[in-house]
């Protein structure tokens, strides 16, 4: 797997775990939903979703999310106030 493949999940996985928190605190935003739709679409066409990488990430997303709503509702802050996007990646690097 390259590094742009890892990416390309590690993306895939911070989206779907964003959204998953902001709904269980009833704030999810329209925008997020059509990146995470493209994004899932890439990771089709590149074949990663049947990658042991890709199920890895996708086994603690549900975890993750719980718990990044419940250190929100304890803090008072909104979930999309983290780096989205691509200033997010750059975090990462």
């Amino acid at each position: 797997m390259n590094t742009d493949d890892s990416r390309l999940i590690a993306r895939f996985q911070r989206l779907t775990t964003e959204l998953l928190a902001q709904k269980r605190l009833g704030q999810w935003h329209p925008e997020l939903v059509d990146e995470l739709y493209r994004t899932s679409l890439e990771l089709e066409q590149r074949r990663l979703k049947k990658s042991p990488e890709y199920r890895n990430a996708m086994s603690r997303v549900h975890q993750q999310a719980e718990w990044l709503a419940e250190c929100s509702r304890l803090s008072g802050a909104a979930i999309g106030q983290a780096p989205a996007g691509d200033q997010a990646d750059e975090v990462i690097k």
